[in-house]
């Protein structure tokens, strides 16, 4: 019911010759020792994208495509306006999530002209547990690259933070996102109410969860390969 077990994510996870030696041995309490922070950039790839830390280079991107009315119906979070200095402080604030080890944030790219097209981002809970959120600009819609994005932040979770499980919570009616999990054996487990005055208000969420210890199914992964940009 799961997506990547930890010891066997490196069939679908590769990062550098560094990661690969030192993950064998000695684990990881915290991933900023192998992507950003002194070491330079940091990717995990999947066939047609690349997921890296969120800069400022991304500011008025993500601000262009959080802007949009149909996207922000499928959020719960992103406030309205979204303007660039908004998304810089996003932005700057991901920095400081990363440090105290409590939120890891992403910007996927597509690897055949590299520019910013979402974001995808594991939220911590408590030991062991956190929440996934992503999303892509509205151009990007329909082509897998949610399953990709997912399945490669999953693995980060369960491969260098050695995660439990992951959990993702979705409006009922996003049926793509619902079509996502699903296909990555994340497991449904509640229907629930929540109040979002800043989206009409009362919404249906779908809660699903991904038990990161249970072994992979190999027909709910997505391959990845590739080498640190």
């Amino acid at each position: 019911m799961q997506i990547i077990e930890a010891d066997r994510c490196r069939r679908y996870f590769r990062a550098s010759e560094e990661l690969t030696h030192h993950s064998s041995d000695k684990g990881y309490a915290s991933a900023s020792g192998l992507l950003g922070g002194g070491l330079g950039a940091r990717s995990l790839f999947t066939p047609r994208l690349s997921l890296r830390w969120i800069a400022s280079r991304d500011a008025e991107r993500l601000s262009a495509f959080a802007g949009d009315p149909l996207l922000l119906q499928k959020t719960e979070t992103i406030p309205y306006p979204y303007d660039v200095p908004a998304a810089h402080e996003w932005i700057d604030e991901a920095e400081i999530l990363r440090e105290r080890g409590s939120a890891y944030r992403f910007a996927i790219e597509e690897r055949s002209a590299p520019s910013f097209v979402g974001v995808s981002a594991l939220m911590m809970l408590n030991r062991g547990n956190a929440e996934l959120g992503y999303w892509l600009g509205r151009d990007f819609w329909g082509q897998g690259y949610g399953r990709e994005a997912v399945a490669a932040t999953v693995a980060f979770g369960a491969d260098i933070l050695k995660l439990r499980s992951v959990q993702a919570v979705v409006y009922s009616e996003n049926t793509a996102s619902v079509a996502v999990l699903r296909g990555l054996g994340f497991e449904e487990h509640a229907f629930e109410t929540i109040n979002v005055p800043e989206r009409g208000g009362s919404r249906l969420v779908r809660r699903f969860v991904s038990d990161l210890r249970k072994a992979p199914q190999p027909s709910n992964v997505v391959p990845m390969s590739g080498k640190v940009a």
